[in-house]
């Protein structure tokens, strides 16, 4: 592993050595256009560009680090968004369907008052005389006590309810 270069204010403020290297021209020419850019020598500048140089490789790995873990991060939060919608989604399902349990579908044939949608699928029975009302759902052709619209209404918000469910358990 690399040891961590030392930064200097200049090439002044440290002891020197010696480092002899035979370069490409082209190397040699963009480390004069490097010094001559900052107004400095070329030994400076190849001083500058060797010490950001060792820098940059021994923070690869923490930057690697860095990197893995806002994927990780990142995955996670989109789980959590995936999840968030699917909740709101149910919760739009039960909303309607706690709407329309409210709402009144029909009467009783007992006691003629008024069922809402709770009392038929819920409850089961007429709160008022304790009547069951499974008959209501599958009525005798000559039973009129049940509106059917919003029947169907009840059973349409009912079964997106249990989709809804079904898909969140998933």
């Amino acid at each position: 592993m690399l040891a961590k270069p030392v930064k200097y204010a200049s090439v002044s403020d440290m002891a020197t050595e010696v480092v002899y290297a035979r370069v490409p021209t082209a190397l040699k020419e963009a480390c004069d256009a490097y010094a001559a850019q900052r107004g400095a020598t070329l030994t400076g500048a190849v001083v500058d560009l060797l010490d950001r140089g060792l820098s940059a490789v021994s923070d690869e790995r923490s930057i690697a680090g860095l990197e893995k873990s806002l994927a990780e991060v990142t995955a996670a939060k989109n789980v959590t968004e995936a999840a968030l919608h699917a909740a709101q989604a149910e919760l739009a399902a039960v909303k309607a369907f706690a709407e329309r349990a409210g709402r009144e579908v029909g009467t009783c044939p007992k006691c003629h008052m008024p069922i809402t949608g709770y009392d038929l699928l819920g409850a089961g029975a007429c709160p008022r005389c304790s009547q069951a009302l499974a008959s209501l759902i599958a009525p005798a052709a000559t039973s009129p006590t049940l509106d059917q619209r919003e029947l169907m209404f009840l059973v349409g918000a009912l079964g997106a309810v249990l989709g809804v469910a079904y898909l969140a358990s998933k």
